[in-house]
């Protein structure tokens, strides 16, 4: 499955491809240097899948590129940001 990504002035997503009513989608907001990610969500009949680790990496890797701060909003991105401690440099504020 391919992830796409599409962006406006201070919002974006990234998305399962092709893009319909069953995508999976991780949503932000931008301000700045700063991303907060806000939502992640996969349909009942896709999870566990590994889709919301596909959002997260392309993320990631987003962030990582554009030189961003990553604030999770959202239960999934904090848990995962805590099981990898090799993206924490990414993060805005230290998790606790």
């Amino acid at each position: 499955m391919s992830i796409g990504h599409q962006q406006q002035a201070q919002s974006g997503r990234f998305y399962t491809e092709p893009d319909g009513p069953d995508s999976a989608e991780m949503t932000y907001t931008r301000e700045g240097e700063v991303i907060y990610i806000n939502s992640t969500l996969v349909p009942e009949q896709f999870r566990g899948q590994g889709i919301a680790m596909q959002l997260m990496e392309a993320m990631v890797a987003f962030a990582a590129l554009e030189g961003l701060q990553v604030v999770p909003r959202c239960s999934y991105v904090e848990a995962m940001f805590k099981r990898h401690p090799q993206w924490q440099p990414l993060l805005h504020q230290p998790l606790v």
